[in-house]
Formats: structure tokens, sequence, C-alpha cells
């Protein structure tokens, strides 16, 4: 899944368990999918941290004469 589904995703399930009168062992599940789904967002977020942080960083010329 695309960062950008599981956050649909968790957003959905963050609707229903607030709006939701669910039975427990539903609520129970969604929950559960909800933080796994969390924990895929956080490996994505560190990956694309980690892409960046490799991306060189041009040097600035100062304009001043040598």
């Amino acid at each position: 899944m695309k960062y950008e589904e599981l956050m649909k995703r968790i957003a959905e399930i963050t609707r229903r368990l607030e709006t939701e009168q669910l039975p427990l062992e539903e609520a129970t599940k969604l929950y559960a999918e909800g933080m796994e789904l969390s924990a895929e967002c956080h490996k994505f977020l560190e990956d694309a941290v980690l892409a960046v942080e490799q991306i060189p960083v041009p040097k600035q010329e100062t304009g001043e004469a040598e």
C-alpha cells in the first residue's frame, strides 16, 4: 500500500471508532489494524527522511574573489 492509502484507511478506522457503536471485538480488531498501519506509515516516513538525507547539497558560491 502507498503512504496515502495507508493514511486514508487509518482515517476511516478512526472515524468508525469515534462515531459508530461497534461491538468490542470489532472495535478491537479495527484498533489493531490501525496500529499496524500506523507502524507502516512510520516506516515510510523514516525511509523518506533517509532518502532526503542522501540528496547531496550543492555548494554555494559566496561571490568573493579568492
